[in-house]
């Protein structure tokens, strides 16, 4: 095959995966749209997890926006260590799928994802234990914690209060309040 015949050829390898996904035409004119690099990575990816139009779609507008913003390929966007790792790990589908996704909203939203992250070291560091569980809401959207107490007797539910009210009052639960009011 000559070199010129590539780009045709992918496009066609494109034009198929859309014919068997049934994907929407401005999906697809979307796709063929993009650069020949990253056309050719984007199927890659669609064919591993067999994203349908509301994946890809949701995959078209991420990576757009993060090549946009960081002013780089697509490509070298699917090809970085933290696409590929739960790409190629040995799970089902649907866990690839889930850890691709996390993976680029972790690059798509830096600041979200490194708050997260030190939340959870605040509420590790105010060891708790394990009968103590605090959780965000969602893409930390609100200002509330959870806070959820399992016991077995009268107890272990006073000791549980005991150490909330201890990290309390030592101010260390503050800095979890504080974190989050950074959301």
């Amino acid at each position: 095959m000559t070199q010129p015949d590539i780009p045709c050829a992918l496009s066609e390898r494109v034009a198929a995966y859309a014919r068997e996904r049934r994907l929407s035409p401005p999906t697809l004119a979307r796709w063929q749209a993009w650069p020949e690099e990253d056309k050719a990575a984007l199927l890659v990816l669609a064919r591993e997890l067999q994203l349908n139009e509301n994946h890809l779609r949701d995959f078209l507008d991420w990576l757009e926006e993060i090549a946009v913003r960081d002013r780089c390929r697509v490509a070298d966007l699917l090809t970085a260590p933290a696409i590929q790792q739960p790409l190629t790990a040995h799970t089902a589908r649907s866990e690839k799928l889930k850890g691709v996704k996390e993976a680029l909203r972790k690059i798509r939203y830096p600041r979200l994802s490194r708050l997260e992250a030190d939340l959870r070291a605040a509420v590790k560091a105010l060891d708790l234990g394990r009968q103590v569980r605090i959780s965000f809401p969602p893409a930390l959207e609100g200002d509330a914690i959870t806070v959820t107490l399992t016991a077995r007797n009268v107890r272990e539910l006073a000791d549980c209060l005991t150490r909330l009210h201890q990290r309390i009052e030592d101010g260390r639960m503050q800095k979890v309040f504080d974190l989050l009011d950074q959301a």
